[in-house]
């Protein structure tokens, strides 16, 4: 009973420290002492969004890595998130972010200063697709546990939605999947890639 409360504190003091650093941007070795909560002003802009709006289909994963935020000193690799385009008519997202498993205009998760577009396998489409609907409204993980099914970080997400397509690598002590091992997943055809525009 004891172990339970103190377990349930403790994550709940991980949740907020996660949630405070995922919103601090670091300005650079310019400015090394000056840092913005909640920053505005991306690389992204009109242009790239017209180009991915033309080449997205349901299924595809979306991976994105914002510059100068600090959360991303902790995540291993070059990008920092991903998401599974649904479409629909609303043309959403659906990724993990600190307030939990959530669906999001594509405009808005495209306010980024990198994107890339993967297509997975045509035959797993449909499948993943309605994985993802069914975890819309679950809380994030901060825990980072690829076993619980009830919580779940970004690339759990994809995890989720395309089983065993990513191979996870062993870090921290665990198993788990960033977001540039599922750059590298062999099957996975890389349709737009802002570093080439």
């Amino acid at each position: 009973m004891i172990k339970r409360i103190i377990k349930k504190f403790l994550y709940k003091i991980q949740k907020s420290v996660f949630r405070f650093i995922g919103d601090i941007k670091w300005s650079g070795w310019k400015r090394p002492l000056w840092f913005t909560i909640n920053a505005i002003g991306y690389q992204l802009k009109g242009e790239h969004y017209r180009k991915i709006i033309k080449k997205i289909k349901p299924g595809d994963i979306l991976l994105r890595r914002f510059e100068g935020y600090i959360d991303k000193w902790f995540i291993p690799g070059w990008l920092n998130h991903a998401g599974i385009f649904y479409g629909g008519k609303k043309e959403q997202v659906i990724h993990a972010l600190s307030e939990g498993v959530i669906k999001e205009d594509i405009l808005n998760f495209m306010r980024t200063d990198h994107m890339i577009i993967l297509r997975p396998p045509q035959n797993m489409v449909k499948e993943a697709l309605k994985r993802a609907r069914s975890i819309v409204g679950l809380e994030y993980d901060f825990d980072f546990d690829f076993g619980n099914a009830q919580k779940f970080s970004c690339t759990e997400v994809i995890d989720y939605c395309y089983p065993e397509l990513i191979i996870p690598k062993r870090r921290f002590g665990r198993k788990t999947i960033v977001a540039d091992d599922i750059l590298n997943t062999k099957e996975l055809k890389i349709i737009w890639d802002s570093r080439k525009e």
